[in-house]
């Protein structure tokens, strides 16, 4: 599923700032652009701003989010916030990764991540006061950069998500698959997920987990008996040529799914049983127990290698 088309009205806004006459300056000028209000939130200080990041995870990951950071502030900087995002973000906890912008009075034009010797702290630096003017370059750069994948500053973008059972916006995906049919380029954000566990705690663990990873949460199927492997791979052959991945909680149930060869659309198969699989056999990888965010990024590698050999 690809994100949804940028829009103002859908944009989400942190805006840190511990200066009052700054805030009653700024704040028409961002909502002259088309932000609501109620869509601003506002912080003193890095700190508080970071507690509205987090207050906004669990929000819809089609709204963009966008991070003000005022670059001298009490208790935490501008600066020193960004830096918070990034770490938060190489963890894995961000499941809505914002749009990073410096706004200070120490600069006269705006500049982006790299320029002018910049580091790649924010993907843009603006002057303050500022106008809706520079408020609009700031939604026009952001939705740039919501078109390329919208990334953490300093990662490489990623090509436009391709709508399961719709053309690409992106990369070509003309290539055939294993199975014969037009298979899509890999996108995280385009796997669908099925997920075979009769724990619901163990479920929403492991689909919490993944979604910090990228996969969208409308496309995870869960499952809360071996009896509904069947049905599942089969209302999954209606997407032919996008990535399906099922997790399986328990090692034996692997042969369930071997013995629906005749179906098309095969999928990478994970044993994410609390003791592992015996030896492996019957599956496409093993979800150790008790993951961390660099085991579910090897998982992701192993998944994208074998879709795309």
């Amino acid at each position: 599923m690809s994100r949804s088309r940028f829009e103002a009205s859908r944009v989400q806004i942190i805006f840190a700032e511990d200066d009052c006459v700054f805030r009653e300056i700024a704040t028409p000028a961002i909502e002259r652009v088309g932000i609501p209000e109620q869509s601003i939130q506002m912080a003193d200080h890095g700190e508080e701003a970071l507690e509205c990041l987090e207050r906004l995870q669990s929000g819809d990951v089609n709204e963009p989010i966008i991070m003000l950071l005022d670059m001298r502030m009490p208790v935490m900087d501008g600066d020193e916030c960004a830096k918070k995002v990034k770490e938060l973000h190489d963890k894995g906890n961000l499941r809505r990764i914002p749009y990073l912008v410096c706004c200070t009075a120490g600069v006269t034009k705006v500049t982006f991540g790299g320029e002018d010797g910049e580091d790649e702290t924010f993907h843009l630096t603006m002057p303050k006061p500022f106008s809706n003017k520079e408020v609009q370059l700031v939604l026009e750069n952001a939705e740039k950069w919501w078109a390329t994948g919208g990334t953490m500053v300093g990662s490489p973008p990623v090509e436009e998500a391709v709508v399961p059972g719709g053309g690409s916006a992106g990369t070509d995906s003309s290539s055939g698959d294993r199975n014969g049919s037009k298979r899509l380029p890999f996108d995280v954000r385009t796997v669908e997920l099925i997920i075979v566990d009769d724990e619901p705690i163990c479920r929403m663990a492991l689909v919490t987990a993944l979604t910090l990873q990228g996969i969208v949460e409308d496309q995870v199927v869960e499952c809360d008996s071996p009896s509904d492997i069947e049905q599942a791979l089969k209302d999954a052959q209606r997407n032919q040529g996008v990535p399906l991945m099922m997790l399986l909680a328990q090692e034996r149930w692997a042969k369930t799914v071997h013995d629906l060869g005749s179906l098309e659309r095969k999928p990478f198969l994970v044993c994410a049983a609390v003791l592992g699989a015996s030896d492996g056999t019957g599956f496409d990888a093993v979800l150790p127990s008790g993951f961390q965010h660099t085991d579910l990024k090897l998982l992701l590698g192993k998944f994208q290698s074998w879709w795309e050999r």
